[in-house]
């Protein structure tokens, strides 16, 4: 008896998922797209810690970063990785500040589809503020 209404249950809730699957599809994110997004963050994040550093040594100069889809054959969500250096740092080899982040895109059913929004994933923000679940663009 308990086997028939668990195997009951399983079946409803597969029914369920093909049902109501197309409320929570998203669009695809360019990963180009996603990359100049990113790529933009840094530089603003880089030109902010000008002002946020008393020391000019501890400005960042350089970032870099790397995007990649989170699932393989699946580009609604694209992972970040953003490393931002100082002067001392770059020369010693080794990052200042490191954060990650992901970007994705809201479910067609809401009217903010075609928005790519972004959040920290990490603890670690290396600007002022901190994504999360905040529109880009």
């Amino acid at each position: 008896m308990l086997r028939r209404v668990l195997v009951g249950i399983a079946v409803l809730l597969m029914g369920a998922s093909f049902i109501f699957t197309w409320r929570t599809s998203a669009h695809n994110i360019d990963l180009a797209k996603a990359k100049e997004l990113v790529r933009r963050y840094a530089q603003a994040v880089r030109i902010e810690s000008r002002g946020m550093v008393r020391d000019s040594r501890d400005v960042y100069i350089a970032s870099t970063w790397n995007c990649v889809r989170a699932f393989p054959n699946h580009n609604h969500i694209v992972r970040c990785v953003i490393q931002h250096q100082n002067a001392r740092d770059k020369t010693a080899g080794v990052y200042t500040c490191k954060e990650t982040m992901e970007l994705y895109m809201a479910p067609h059913s809401q009217a903010v589809a075609y928005y790519i929004f972004a959040r920290h994933t990490s603890d670690n923000n290396c600007g002022k503020g901190r994504f999360n679940d905040t529109p880009l663009g």
